[in-house]
Order: C-alpha cells, then sequence, then structure tokens
C-alpha cells in the first residue's frame, strides 16, 4: 500500500512539472560522482514542498548487541551499516573527502546544484602545474643539448611530482574511506584505550553523525526525493539498566539536529522499562519518576492493548492453518517431481 501511494504522489510531482526521481546506481552512479566532486547541492523550496517520500527501514535488535559495553554504540553503528549498504559505499566515501553541506537556497530560486568555482580552480592549477613538470621533465630528458642540465631534470620532476601527490592523497583519501566503514571507525574508536572513559568519544561519533546527515539530505537533492531513516528498535526491555540508558542518550543525539531525518519506533513494555531507567543516574532532576523521562524522549506515544483469549485463540488457530497450508504445498510438490 505504501509503494502504490509512493507512486501515485512521484507521478502527481511529475504532472506538476517535477522531474522524475533517478537512483545512485547503474548510470545515475556516474552522475552522483560528477556532482559529488564539482557541485554543491541546494535546497530549494520546491525540494522542501515535494511530496514523494523514500524510506528506509533498519531494524535494530537490542538483544543481538545486549553483551557489547557501549550498546548504543551498536545501534549508531547499524544506523552507518545499512545507510552505506543502501546507497553503495563510493558515493559516501566520496562524499567524505570532496562533499559539501547542502546550502538553503536564497528566496525563489530554483537553482539546486552550484558549481564548486574553488574546487575547480585548484584541480585545472594541480593539472596544468602537473602537465608544466612533465613538460619540463620531457624537455630535459629528450631535447639535445639540455639533456646534461641536471638542474632543469631536478626541478621538472620536482614540480609533477608535487602535483601528482596532491591528486594521488585524494584518491588514497577516497579508498581509504571506501575500504574502511563508519562502522569499522566507531567499532576501532570503541575498543581504543584512549575512548575508554569517553574522553572525545561522543564528539567523534557526533562527527560521524553529522557527515550521515549530511550525506543523506545531498542524496534527497540528487534523488528529487525526501528521505526518512526509520529506526525500529525491538527487544530493549531484555537488557540491562545501564545499556537501556545508553540507547535513549544515543537517540537523543541523533535527533539533536533538527534536520537529521531520522525516525525511532521504539517497542518497549513501560512497566519493564521504567523501572530500569530509574535505577540509573539519567533521572537527575526528575524526581525519580521514569514515567516523565519516557514521555519526554517519545514524542508520540501510543499502546497496543492486551490480547484476549479470543483474539489469542484466533492467532493459534491461524497460524496451524498456516503451517498446515505450508506442509500441503511441500508435500504436494515432492509429489509432483515425482
Amino acid at each position: 500500500f505504501m509503494r502504490e501511494e509512493m507512486a501515485q504522489r512521484e507521478a502527481a510531482e511529475l504532472l506538476r512539472g517535477h522531474r522524475k526521481p533517478r537512483s545512485p546506481h547503474g548510470w545515475g552512479l556516474l552522475v552522483a560522482l560528477w556532482l559529488l566532486a564539482f557541485y554543491e547541492p541546494v535546497v530549494t523550496e520546491g525540494h522542501l514542498r515535494r511530496k514523494n517520500l523514500e524510506f528506509i527501514f533498519i531494524r535494530f535488535s537490542a538483544w543481538e548487541f545486549a553483551g557489547c559495553d557501549k550498546l548504543w554504540a551498536g545501534l549508531v553503528t547499524t544506523l552507518c551499516h545499512h545507510v552505506r549498504q543502501h546507497f553503495g559505499a563510493l558515493p559516501l566515501s566520496v562524499f567524505h573527502v570532496l562533499g559539501s553541506r547542502p546550502r538553503f537556497a536564497s528566496g525563489f530560486s530554483q537553482r539546486e546544484w552550484i558549481l564548486k568555482r574553488g574546487t575547480c580552480l585548484r584541480l585545472w592549477g594541480l593539472l596544468l602545474v602537473l602537465a608544466a613538470g612533465l613538460a619540463i621533465l620531457l624537455v630535459a630528458l629528450l631535447v639535445p643539448g639540455i639533456k646534461d642540465h641536471h638542474a632543469l631534470k631536478v626541478v621538472g620532476s620536482a614540480v609533477a611530482s608535487l602535483s601528482g601527490s596532491s591528486l594521488v592523497l585524494g584518491a588514497l583519501s577516497i579508498l581509504k574511506n571506501f575500504l574502511v566503514s563508519e562502522k569499522k571507525k566507531i567499532e576501532r574508536l570503541t575498543n581504543s584505550e584512549r575512548f575508554a572513559g569517553q574522553l572525545g568519544f561522543m564528539s567523534k561519533i557526533r562527527g560521524e553523525v553529522e557527515v550521515l546527515v549530511d550525506y543523506l539530505a545531498f542524496m534527497e537533492v540528487f534523488e528529487r526525493r525526501r528521505l526518512r531513516v526509520v529506526l525500529e528498535i525491538t527487544s530493549l526491555d531484555l537488557c540491562y539498566p545501564e545499556k537501556v540508558a545508553g540507547v535513549f542518550n544515543a537517540m537523543a543525539t541523533l535527533l539533536s539536529d533538527a534536520n537529521a531525518p531520522f525516525i525511532f519506533l521504539l517497542a518497549v513494555d513501560p512497566s519493564v522499562i521504567v523501572p530500569c531507567l530509574e535505577q540509573t543516574g539519567c533521572m537527575k532532576g526528575l524526581a525519580d519518576n521514569g514515567y516523565l523521562y519516557l514521555n519526554r524522549a517519545v514524542t508520540l506515544p501510543f499502546s497496543i492493548p492486551e490480547m484476549g483469549a479470543r483474539s489469542r485463540l484466533r492467532s493459534v488457530e491461524a497460524a496451524i492453518q498456516t503451517r498446515e497450508d505450508l506442509m500441503y504445498r511441500i508435500i504436494a510438490g515432492n509429489v509432483a517431481k515425482t
């Protein structure tokens, strides 16, 4: 149903004159890399009014990371890993090195891409210096009568190596971010003794989250639609109290940016979570009231009523019927093969 609604919204936008959304895969990957390197995205009023949305659903089971010392770090690594997997490792790696934070358009301008003149001038300057260094080196090596000038060879090789090294360093930085994902970076910080006492750890995590938010904003402008990352957090009520509080702190860190496109779906039992929160130090200033803290952390709380005896019986009957249908299909398939 959601896909049909999104398709209808995209069709309605096309009728109003908006361009068709695109994907950073196939030929779109080359376009995305070109825009990443030489253009700066602009968030226009038309983009903010776009109705077609793409939801990226990420499931996070806290029980799978219960053995980790920092459960909330597992939440951030799961987010980074799925975003990297959804869009591809190469665009995110290039964004780390060459990407720019999107700016908001002034007035009613509908121009979504602005050329990076500084980047283009630096690139052309490096290429010209590299070409000049290679030309001097070739002249010193091939032209008769100049081969004996050792100083000219040194100047040509030095100019070519310096300009070429700048390009190589940029390529190596992209390669490093391609091989070492954000998940691995955070895991290394978590295992580092330097950050064992949280010294500078949250600032590093915050930096990775900011880059991720800017990258999602870039992909919104590129794909010509709005993006929302939905994190489904389950099994939190099976973890220790300190780790439960850490996950809430991580959620606050991710949601601290007003432009962050994150939506959290928290499935917990309040009767279990509230005592866990009240046992930790995060209740200071809230009169040790776990329900008050939970109400402030959750924007739109709602509860599912407990199932009655008839509802449970219907669920069991449906499960048994589904199992019988599955067994019938397996038996029928085996008979058909024989």
